[in-house]
């Protein structure tokens, strides 16, 4: 469950793109260069689940090793520092290819007729002796830009390219996702927002009427997720530090009870909460007095007659056994009551009232409709903050 999203972070705090955990690929060096195609390496690279070029995501060229016969065999017996090899048939391979004699690895770095120019004991193995006709095997070749290989063994990142710009100028990172490493962090700060509210707030009612979560929910996880991806670059941040700060108050706030949050019962409650569904008027629905002696309700108003005050008209819909009034104005169902409005308080049913304002000469537009969501007077409030009374003794 996440409580907020990408967006909400932006909103926050619109520079979070700037703590990225992508690291930085430095000290590449041309392993070959041939015909306008270049292949380069690069050691203690770190873990590099996914390398970036300049901000784009190379994943779809990644290579991995998959070791396959390629026919040929060694012409000769290896010593264990030899760096040219001869074999029998040097047009099965190409440049950059790595291939495999028993289990030592190699790359090739030049091909002459039928002899092999390598770098020995290459991605984590141990350079050998080798008998001669031994089969040589291809595990990796390179035929396209961004192709790229990395060997946790040797901590070594291969990056292959068709053009001639060394990736010592480029923008050369590790790292997951941006997008990837957001999501995580949301929802890890979705978790921690879970365990530090009390438990005896409902999770399954943090979303309002439309089903969206109440702001209080948004933001506070919004504040850890982006207070937490700046601690992870940079765990003495004053700015996690304010930001943290800010989501542990709500936290408290919340728990205490000094927040509402939409499913709580509040004192004003009884006198209803207008919501606007679909106005164009200029004569509006600005009050309500009284308190509701019924249950629950949420009461529809439409105006049924257009025009300015004293001609214009109001229907109300109350619930009933089987509905609640706005669904019963939704479906076009009779109307509790119909009346002139008149601007004074005017009755949408058990004991509470309505007002309807506007300039001289305003006028309200027929259809236009609003939804009252009432609570009974006798609904205790929810997590109601103790007071104190002024008194003096006389």
């Amino acid at each position: 469950m996440s409580y907020c999203t990408n967006r909400d972070l932006k909103d926050i705090f619109p520079s979070i793109d700037e703590f990225d955990t992508k690291t930085p690929i430095y000290g590449w060096v041309q392993v070959f260069s041939n015909g306008g195609n270049y292949l380069y390496e690069a050691y203690d690279a770190g873990l590099v689940t996914v390398l970036y070029k300049n901000g784009h995501n190379l994943t779809p060229h990644m290579v991995t090793e998959s070791y396959a016969d390629s026919t040929a065999n060694a012409d000769e017996a290896v010593e264990i520092s030899e760096s040219q090899i001869d074999v029998t048939d040097s047009a099965v391979f190409a440049l950059g290819d790595i291939i495999r004699i028993d289990t030592e690895k190699m790359l090739i770095t030049s091909i002459a007729t039928n002899k092999l120019t390598v770098k020995r004991a290459i991605l984590g193995t141990t350079s050998a002796t080798h008998t001669t006709a031994t089969d040589i095997y291809i595990g990796a070749t390179w035929v396209e830009d961004g192709q790229w290989l990395y060997n946790s063994d040797d901590d070594v990142v291969l990056y292959y390219s068709t053009d001639a710009i060394n990736p010592n100028d480029l923008l050369m990172e590790s790292g997951d996702d941006w997008v990837d490493i957001r999501t995580r962090f949301i929802s890890n700060a979705s978790k921690y927002l879970d365990s530090r509210l009390d438990g005896k707030l409902p999770r399954s009612q943090f979303k309002d009427q439309d089903g969206n979560y109440d702001y209080i929910i948004i933001r506070t996880s919004a504040l850890l997720a982006c207070s937490f991806l700046i601690r992870a670059s940079d765990p003495a941040s004053e700015i996690a530090d304010a930001l943290f700060d800010e989501a542990d108050k709500n936290i408290l706030s919340l728990n205490s009870g000094a927040t509402k949050l939409s499913w709580q019962t509040t004192g004003d409650a009884p006198m209803g909460i207008i919501r606007e569904k679909s106005v164009s008027g200029s004569i509006r629905i600005v009050d309500t007095m009284g308190a509701y002696s019924g249950r629950y309700d949420k009461i529809g108003i439409k105006v049924s007659t257009g025009g300015v005050m004293g001609t214009a008209k109001y229907s109300y819909w109350a619930g009933d056994s089987d509905n609640i009034g706005a669904e019963r104005m939704n479906n076009s169902e009779t109307a509790t009551l119909t009346d002139n409005i008149n601007g004074n308080y005017q009755p949408i049913g058990n004991g509470l009232y309505i007002r309807f304002a506007g300039d001289t000469g305003d006028t309200a537009t027929l259809n236009d409709s609003w939804e009252i969501e009432v609570h009974s007077k006798t609904e205790i409030v929810d997590n109601a903050m103790p007071s104190s009374l002024r008194r003096t003794r006389r």
